[in-house]
């Protein structure tokens, strides 16, 4: 071999190393750099010069070293292995979340405060069982009561506004997503852009596509796969998302508005505005349903604001005539109970709302139903009455608004002069029950001795309309309408404490018609409050006094939360370990890459060596041995 040619041999390792050099310093320097994936220098035999054939070998002489293709060094396998992980997670732990901010607002984790509030109005209530005349137990029991709406409503205010907060985070999580999917899909243009003709690999653009495949594998269940020229193409939820032409962005739309609410979901708009994620099914590993923190936070905060009325309850058969209607009705409880559980029951701040909500307003029919009982009558004769001029009509029995249709009204429904109407025989009204018998109301000491007074109202709602009949009754109409038709129900938001017992406890109706103290009126409400007759909803169908409703629905929250967090954890663990794995092939090793630096920089050294007595061997023959 001449002399020539082994100077380019060691050039060749001289450029080798310095090349891996390079790599390793390029390690190094991103050891603490998010996401980066260590690379790895390649070396291979350049090509030989053959010289000719012997009986035992090829005579070959090597032309040194080169470098090849810096290896990027990721195991896909784990890769996908750990998003899917991450994705659950990040589901489970925004639900555990979810339910801990929900166990705060009840009342500093325990729910101590509005438990104090409940003792505190049952406390009220059995010292008026003992001493209904006295003003001071009256005055005691309007205060606890007014203590017991503000408490209530501030309970239920503060789960819609953290409901609220939730859609907000859904909002700015739609727009990450969005962010995410630009980012990717710019950074594919650039590694294609760098990689074409196959000269180098765009290794750190990969490694940030990467990282964002992590994070956003975190946020939404991600399906993904790269073709021949290294463009990456995701999906979410099994829709295309970045295609190699261009990145489909989610929108958000108010999927609920029948039902009043604002609150947005995530939707596509290239398919018709369909839902990216389907929420109201039950959810779970087997399924691989349960994926992305995007649709955990969807569903911790459900579809809209929810009251008792969401929670179906099993009819009472017996008000069924014939098996038919029977099985009709058990056949549409147990639709209403599969709704349930896929929607309300499937979220934790809405079921919450739910159940908090059912609370009050049992509690509240119980006292304003002992106060002023209603009963159903069936009018016996034709009756003729007179509704006053100012009566909203939208406010009276469906039989009265029907007789009023045509009657002259003003822009707020109200009636413009005092109107006749006649009810016929068989009509079946709502009234209060003002009979003397142990069902009927008790009378307030008042001037008037009003009877019946409610002691919580709904909302610009009175709770019944006076009307004079031609039989010489008073009927007091139970209005079950809002001023707008819809109906009026005892619901938070829509309860507050009956402005006229507050300004006047005499109102309140514990004496009888004769003017007697009403001895039994407080302790039938005791009885009925000690009494399990309330169940928390479907699946929890063991009646339960108020007390141990309360209790019960901490426990079921409680224990939701500690199964978010109990699969929160053991996927955490799976994680960790698989990001473990990840890191032992691809994070960068301080130690062994200062060993490699070290390797590198004596075989670099021993290139420039074996380049230097070359050197000095051509010099020796050109110059000493040309003299002679």
């Amino acid at each position: 071999m001449s002399l020539m040619t082994s100077v380019y041999v060691g050039t060749s390792g001289v450029q080798a190393n310095q090349n891996a050099l390079n790599v390793t310093a390029h390690n190094l320097s991103n050891i603490y750099t998010k996401g980066y994936v260590r690379q790895q220098a390649g070396m291979a035999d350049t090509i030989y010069t053959n010289l000719g054939y012997t009986a035992v070998n090829t005579k070959q002489v090597g032309l040194g070293v080169m470098s090849t293709e810096s290896r990027h060094i990721r195991d896909l396998l784990l890769d996908r292995a750990y998003r899917e992980q991450l994705g659950r997670q990040n589901f489970y732990s925004s639900k555990y979340t979810a339910t801990e901010e929900v166990q705060d607002i009840l009342g500093e984790l325990e729910g101590i405060e509005f438990q104090e509030s409940l003792e505190d109005l049952k406390a009220a209530i059995s010292e008026m069982a003992k001493t209904p005349d006295s003003t001071t137990t009256r005055a005691e029991l309007i205060m606890y009561a007014e203590a017991f709406v503000i408490r209530a409503n501030a309970v239920y205010s503060e789960l819609i506004e953290y409901q609220q907060n939730l859609n907000q985070k859904v909002s700015d999580m739609v727009d990450r997503i969005n962010a995410i999917g630009d980012k990717i899909y710019t950074l594919n243009m650039q590694i294609t852009a760098a990689e074409v003709g196959d000269i180098e690999t765009a290794a750190d653009l990969r490694d940030q596509r990467d990282l964002l495949l992590d994070e956003l594998s975190g946020l939404a269940k991600i399906d993904y796969t790269e073709d021949e020229h290294g463009i990456v193409s995701v999906k979410i939820e099994g829709t295309s998302f970045v295609v190699k032409e261009c990145v489909f962005h989610m929108e958000t739309e108010a999927l609920n508005s029948d039902k009043g609410s604002t609150y947005i979901s995530p939707v596509w708009p290239q398919i018709d505005n369909a839902p990216v994620f389907e929420v109201n099914v039950i959810t779970s590993t087997a399924k691989n349903n349960d994926i992305g923190e995007l649709k955990g936070l969807l569903m911790a905060r459900g579809g809209y604001i929810a009251t008792y009325k969401d929670i179906p309850h099993e009819p009472d058969y017996s008000q069924y005539a014939t098996n038919a209607e029977k099985v009709a009705a058990y056949e549409q409880y147990e639709k209403d109970v599969t709704e349930y559980n896929q929607t309300i029951g499937n979220s934790v701040v809405s079921k919450t709302q739910a159940l908090f909500d059912q609370l009050i307003n049992n509690i509240v029919t119980l006292i304003n139903d002992a106060l002023s009982p209603t009963v159903e009558k069936t009018l016996d004769t034709d009756v003729s009455m007179t509704i006053a001029a100012g009566t909203v009509v939208k406010t009276l029995d469906k039989a009265l608004q029907e007789q009023l249709e045509n009657a002259a009204t003003d822009r707020n429904g109200a009636l413009i002069a005092d109107t006749d109407i006649t009810l016929s025989a068989g009509t079946k009204i709502t009234i209060l029950n003002v009979d003397e018998d142990e069902n009927g109301c008790s009378y307030g000491c008042d001037e008037n001795k009003t009877p019946g007074t409610e002691l919580f109202s709904r909302k610009e709602v009175e709770r019944y309309t006076v009307v004079d009949g031609s039989d010489g009754k008073t009927y007091y109409i139970y209005n079950p309408y809002n001023e707008f038709g819809s109906e009026s129900t005892y619901s938070l938001q829509n309860i507050m404490l009956n402005q006229k017992v507050v300004d006047d406890y005499s109102y309140l109706p514990f004496t009888t018609i004769n003017e007697d103290i009403d001895m039994k009126l407080g302790e039938r409400i005791v009885e009925i409050w000690n009494t399990p007759s309330i169940n928390l909803d479907p699946n929890n169908a063991t009646p339960k006094d108020f007390d141990d409703y309360y209790s019960a629905m901490i426990g079921v929250i409680s224990n939701d939360g500690y199964v978010y967090n109990s699969l929160s954890e053991s996927q955490g663990i799976v994680v960790s370990d698989l990001d473990r794995k990840r890191e032992s092939k691809t994070g960068v090793s301080e130690e062994e890459e200062l060993a490699n630096m070290i390797k590198f920089k004596n075989a670099f050294d021993a290139s420039s060596r074996y380049i230097n007595v070359i050197t000095e061997m051509l010099d020796t023959l050109i110059n000493r041995v040309g003299v002679h």
